[in-house]
């Protein structure tokens, strides 16, 4: 008798690869093909094509059954590298906004202090309108940043392959 315990089941051997769920359900036995670099590259570049894995490609066309339904997005090299782009000048004036909301809120700052430091009612108005005015131009700007994260969006679906 054997020293080994045995194997529980649903649980792959120590050696074994391990699987997606699924594919411990469905899948159990593998078939290796030798084939050249070029055919090789050329399934590759087929599975990446369609959006299929290699294994999905050759199964369907050896047992002459309709390709599985496509599992992960083509990816357009053209409009993620425009997406990516838009993304860091996205990220550039996000930061400048945050800057301006900095010194609006220096100055909501100043008009307390000088509140209690009875300052000049003149002087006060003075810097209350001026941060009024900084307030509705920060604004502005974040509405703009908020359209610009909406055209952000949409460029990242249309890489994707979501949105033409």
């Amino acid at each position: 008798m054997s020293n080994e315990s045995p194997r529980e089941p649903g649980r792959p051997q120590d050696d074994a690869p391990r699987r997606s769920g699924s594919q411990r359900r469905k899948v159990t036995e593998r078939i290796a093909i030798n084939c050249t670099p070029a055919q090789k590259a050329a399934i590759k570049e087929k599975a990446d094509a369609t959006g299929l894995s290699p294994s999905a490609i050759c199964l369907s066309t050896l047992l002459d059954t309709p390709l599985p339904a496509r599992r992960r997005p083509s990816v357009n090299d053209q409009a993620m590298a425009t997406y990516l782009a838009a993304n860091a000048r996205l990220s550039d004036v996000v930061r400048a906004s945050l800057a301006e909301l900095g010194k609006v809120n220096s100055n909501v700052n100043q008009i307390a202090h000088m509140l209690n430091a009875d300052t000049a009612p003149q002087r006060i108005i003075n810097l209350i309108e001026t941060t009024i005015q900084e307030h509705r131009d920060a604004q502005a700007k974040h509405q703009d940043v908020l359209n610009d994260l909406y055209e952000l969006r949409t460029l990242a679906m249309d890489a994707l392959g979501y949105e033409h």
